[in-house]
């Protein structure tokens, strides 16, 4: 940092902050990058009027090796900050400006590949919180498509497992061999009272070949919940 001062006298500033002060604002036109000589930073981001959520705490110690660059993205993409950075406690931070950075990479190719190395850590880090909402929304099922009929449920044995037949044809298969076609719930549920109240299967179903199933994979029953609320309303009301 010391050399590209020297290099850079009239782009480059170290500038002490007070806790609370705002070094970056949110929706603002900025271009510039920084370096967290010393201290801690507060990065947040406005969820709804007057409210703030804290997205992480960016840190640095006076003796450590390298300091620690952010705001790259606003100087890469469109120049507008995503976020507001205030400091917490007294902090040390150095500011480049967006218009040196060509000569910066020239001449200083480490600052480059801090940048570059930063870059690739944001991304791991959003794919990662890509992956967490696509598990969050994405209800947990394993999906089978039936070549062949099978006796799904049989009665009498512990009800452990959650089925969903939004395709397909069932039948109820009594003692004698008897054979009679069934309707699931209004969201293709098959007999879900049982799974809920942990008990047993009241009765034999067979699925018919070319159904589609689904079966809930849910470490706690109540997360079927999240993606079928009616269905909860309905057990409740009704008991079946």
């Amino acid at each position: 940092m010391a050399q590209l001062a020297q290099a850079f006298p009239d782009l480059v500033s170290r500038v002490r902050y007070f806790d609370g002060d705002i070094v970056v604002q949110e929706g603002e036109p900025d271009d510039s990058v920084y370096f967290l000589e010393e201290g801690a930073l507060v990065v947040e981001q406005e969820v709804s009027e007057g409210s703030r959520h804290v997205l992480k705490v960016l840190s640095n110690k006076p003796d450590a090796d390298q300091v620690v660059p952010f705001g790259e993205m606003s100087h890469m993409l469109d120049g507008k900050r995503s976020a507001t950075i205030r400091s917490s406690g007294g902090s040390s931070v150095v500011k480049i400006e967006g218009r040196a950075f060509e000569p910066i990479f020239r001449d200083f190719p480490e600052v480059a590949r801090m940048l570059n190395l930063k870059l690739v850590e944001r991304l791991r880090d959003a794919n990662a919180h890509v992956k967490e909402l696509t598990k969050a929304l994405d209800p947990p099922v394993l999906r089978e498509m039936v070549h062949q009929s099978r006796i799904l449920l049989r009665e009498g044995e512990v009800a452990d497992e959650l089925w969903q037949c939004p395709a397909g044809i069932l039948y109820e298969v009594r003692s004698g061999g008897a054979r009679t076609e069934i309707d699931t719930d209004s969201e293709g549920f098959i007999d879900p009272l049982p799974f809920f109240r942990e008990g047993r299967w009241p009765r034999t179903i067979e699925v018919g070949a070319g159904s589609f199933l689904l079966k809930w994979s849910c470490d706690r029953p109540a997360d079927v919940f999240r993606f079928h609320p009616e269905l909860a309303l309905r057990l409740l009301r009704t008991g079946q």
